[in-house]
């Protein structure tokens, strides 16, 4: 149809969105246009205006610096999860983990259900922290998430105390260093496991407390009987499972009398995997941990879990992860590198470079995004055409 703006006529059209020239935009947010194509990858104009946006009660917007790549965002985007779709937009948000500063300037880290991998996002403020001034936003984007989700599962979940045993599969992972760096710290004894010889020799230089006996293989079963010898056959009070099938299998066969299984992986889960009654003969628990289910919990669950991180923080507990860091540019890259299994701690992109100072009001960042058309929540809209229904049809 023809449409009259600003004095001249035209009208809307639908073009394929691979043939559509870039435009600046203040809100750009990662989308994969095919799922299990890591090539497709393409930055996306937003519907959030720094400069207009009324934000909800509760809600803070937050210009981001850093995003945190996760493995939800991983198997979301190579089809081994179902996608995460925006109802209205069918768009593919990637993204829960990310550091900035707010609009007043102050420097932020904080975790949101999607849409992080972008140049700003709006974030609960039960689930932002401040970054402390001897961190740098970098360093700030490895915490967030990875000790969110530990501290829910072992001390929210597990009800882990001191004196226990653990066993946290993937130690050199985010939640598996976050993890060992909490139950350390609450005087836990841990075990732990690895993928290579490289990883190993890591665990044992960042933690000196751990030994070959407390580091076990992570690529087969074998940890089972090194758990089962280095405990007299007792085996751990907490199981912290990142493993699947046959490894998560025999990780539960690990768990002490009274023990408790901690799920924070998806795979057996989503694929609604059996687990043997036997084990349950020891009055063992299993706990499916989603993190995701705050999001949508009561305000004491939010609160509860914002304040056991702030104190973690203020105690020490909560350190900083190796990272590696790829630019706004490689998301592609970075993905694919996630992939391999070879990355020790977290996998950031930049988006944006921090200023010197601590406090500095943050100019909306300007990026190259596919267009995308949104309605104004503010107007009305009347849509012409679709086709006629048959008598006794329905609409």
């Amino acid at each position: 149809m023809n449409v009259y703006n600003d004095g001249k006529w035209g009208s809307y059209r639908y073009l394929p969105l691979g043939t559509c020239t870039s435009i600046a935009v203040w809100h750009a947010h990662i989308n994969i246009m095919t799922r299990g194509d890591l090539s497709s990858f393409r930055w996306i104009e937003g519907n959030l205006d720094p400069q207009s946006l009324q934000l909800e009660s509760g809600e803070v917007l937050s210009h981001i610096y850093y995003s945190s790549l996760n493995f939800k965002d991983v198997m979301t985007a190579t089809a081994r999860l179902p996608l995460e779709l925006d109802r209205h937009l069918n768009l593919h948000y990637i993204g829960v983990e990310f550091s900035g500063r707010d609009q007043e300037g102050q420097r932020v880290m904080g975790i949101v259900n999607s849409g992080a991998l972008a140049t700003v996002v709006c974030v609960d403020k039960t689930f932002l922290w401040d970054v402390p001034d001897h961190w740098t936003l970098e360093d700030a984007a490895t915490v967030p998430l990875v000790y969110a989700t530990a501290y829910y599962a072992l001390e929210m979940i597990g009800q882990m105390k001191e004196g226990d045993t653990v066993l946290i599969h993937s130690g050199t992972g985010g939640v598996g260093q976050a993890a060992i760096n909490i139950c350390l710290h609450a005087g836990c004894a841990v075990y732990t496991t690895v993928g290579t010889k490289e990883k190993r020799d890591f665990i044992k230089k960042q933690y000196p407390q751990l030994t070959d006996c407390n580091i076990g293989n992570s690529r087969d079963t074998s940890f089972e009987q090194l758990i089962m010898t280095e405990t007299n056959g007792r085996g751990v009070d907490l199981v912290l499972n990142s493993l699947s099938e046959e490894k998560l299998q025999a990780s539960i066969r690990c768990l002490a009398p009274r023990g408790r299984f901690l799920e924070i992986g998806k795979f057996d889960l989503i694929g609604n995997n059996t687990i043997g009654m036997e084990v349950f003969l020891k009055g063992v628990s299993f706990h499916g941990v989603m993190l995701d289910a705050v999001f949508v919990g009561s305000y004491e669950m939010k609160k509860t879990l914002h304040d056991v991180v702030a104190q973690g923080i203020s105690a020490g507990v909560v350190q900083p992860l190796p990272r590696t860091v790829f630019p706004h540019s490689k998301v592609e890259q970075a993905f694919r590198y996630m992939t391999t299994g070879k990355h020790i701690g977290k996998v950031l992109v930049q988006i944006r470079q921090e200023e010197d100072n601590k406090v500095v009001v943050p100019v909306p960042r300007l990026m190259k995004a596919y267009p995308q058309y949104f309605c104004n929540p503010s107007y009305s809209y009347i849509i012409a055409g679709a086709a006629r229904c048959r008598p006794g049809e329905p609409n």
